[in-house]
């Protein structure tokens, strides 16, 4: 029986250990789950910490610059935290640091939705390309814009800002879409 003992005890310890494994990674799988809140009237804002974990600086700057918006998904990172939204349709995000200070927020528009003045901006500077995708960055303070031009020869990511246009990346088309923003 004695023999027995030593065998039983590993078995027990393996057993335990793996329930115990398993404990420890739901816990930890759970808190990395979106977690989803409900505020009436259709608004929901989903987050990967609790509610009470997200800065309240933070928080209450999202909702008095952006108080209208649909699909609120709050990510606690590295530095701060990352919230994806959608504002008339267009998807955007902003970012606050640790302690709750905003630090930029951006908005992705179609080309043929780009503002008119942008559009006629870059019409005039480069009438042969096509507007594919518009990037508007913004730090409260300066508003810069990240603009996907492209024709059938080359692709270009052009900055404009305060009425510069400034070519930021240029690359050689295969041909593969050459009919932006239809």
């Amino acid at each position: 029986m004695n023999a027995c003992l030593p065998g039983l005890r590993l078995s027990l310890c393996l057993l335990f250990g793996m329930v115990l494994s398993s404990f420890v990674a739901s816990g930890q799988n759970s808190q990395s789950l979106p977690v989803s809140y409900n505020f009436g009237e259709g608004a929901t804002l989903t987050s990967n910490v609790r509610l009470n974990e997200i800065n309240i600086h933070a928080f209450r700057h999202f909702r008095r610059r952006w108080p209208t918006v649909t699909g609120e998904t709050w990510l606690k990172a590295d530095g701060g935290y990352i919230v994806s939204f959608k504002e008339k349709s267009l998807r955007c995000q902003a970012r606050f640091d640790t302690r709750g200070g905003f630090q930029y927020s951006l908005k992705y528009y179609a080309g043929k939705d780009t503002p008119g003045d942008l559009a006629g901006l870059i019409g005039i500077k480069y009438p042969a390309y096509g507007i594919d995708v518009v990037t508007e960055i913004t730090n409260g303070e300066k508003t810069f814009y990240l603009v996907k031009i492209e024709n059938s020869s080359s692709l270009k990511t052009i900055s404009v800002s305060e009425g510069r246009v400034e070519v930021f990346e240029e690359l050689i088309n295969g041909g593969v879409h050459t009919d932006p923003g239809k």
